[in-house]
């Protein structure tokens, strides 16, 4: 099997055309990527740009190798091997600001929960790890990974294993818990503490993170929204929505699993622009 890498070159070869010397640059600042051995991260991606600074590059030639990272990060996302771009999540090592978290408006959540066909085991299988992601903002591998004994049917509390094999402990809310019940009772599969609650059709392993991408996709389509989101959309609206309802931004760390409050503050800046638009579509002096 190829490396990520490898397979994002030959992408490039393949599929973009680009050219034998901008793949050649492509190849040896991902090499020096490599080399550097940093997890793929925010905090990896700030270390590397820190040192390649602190070696002395211009600040043109750390935006490239920047880029060049992002670049691979897009195509990542794109076949579902990454949730977000860690890149994008980096400011003032190349005094470059950091993009917004992209988020879906309440409406826009309602109809794309909606959307599955909850007759069949299927559709209700698709419409509860939904429901999940935006209801407690489980990231794409915390869903996949649940297992039965996660959840708490009595306290109405997820347990959740993270990044770097964190755990934490999220409420979700009684009409998602109602939907457990039902769709385990349903399963073909003996279920016990250790099942994955939401397992392949042999029921033995999880779903895969990348089904999970197509199912979001599928039904965002279905419910007319303007793009089609990346399931991490929904962790993002569940921070958002919950930090514009009034929610203190430490809660809403602990919740999500932020090591950093700086990652959470993020979603400040999506209220915030969002009253400012609502003020000036609103205000007759604005």
């Amino acid at each position: 099997m190829l490396s990520p890498t490898v397979a994002f070159l030959n992408y490039l070869q393949g599929e973009r055309r680009v050219a034998e010397n901008t793949l050649s640059a492509y190849r040896r600042d991902l090499e020096q990527w490599e080399r550097a051995q940093l997890p793929l991260t925010s905090e990896g991606v700030e270390q590397y740009l820190a040192q390649l600074q602190s070696k002395g590059l211009s600040m043109a030639s750390v935006r490239r190798k920047r880029a060049v990272l992002s670049s691979f990060c897009h195509y990542l996302i794109g076949i579902g091997s990454l949730e977000e771009n860690p890149v994008a999540q980096v400011e003032g090592v190349t005094r470059t600001e950091r993009k917004l978290p992209r988020t879906l408006s309440p409406d826009q959540i309602q109809r794309l929960l909606s959307a599955p066909n909850r007759a069949d085991q299927r559709g209700r299988r698709d419409a509860l790890f939904l429901e999940m992601m935006y209801a407690s903002g489980l990231r794409v591998s915390e869903v996949v990974g649940l297992r039965v004994g996660d959840v708490d049917i009595k306290r109405g509390m997820v347990r959740v294993r993270g990044k770097g094999g964190k755990e934490r402990v999220v409420p979700v809310a009684q009409p998602v818990i109602e939907a457990v019940i039902v769709y385990q009772k349903q399963l073909p599969h003996p279920r016990t503490p250790r099942s994955f609650l939401f397992p392949s059709p042999g029921g033995k392993r999880s779903l895969g993170r990348v089904l999970v991408w197509r199912v979001v996709k599928r039904y965002a389509q279905r419910a007319g929204l303007p793009q089609l989101p990346s399931p991490h959309w929904l962790r993002h609206s569940f921070a958002t929505h919950l930090l514009s309802g009034g929610a203190d931004i430490r809660v809403i760390q602990e919740m999500l699993g932020h090591a950093r409050i700086a990652t959470t503050q993020r979603y400040t800046f999506v209220a915030d622009e969002r009253l400012r638009q609502a003020y000036r579509a609103a205000h007759p002096r604005a």
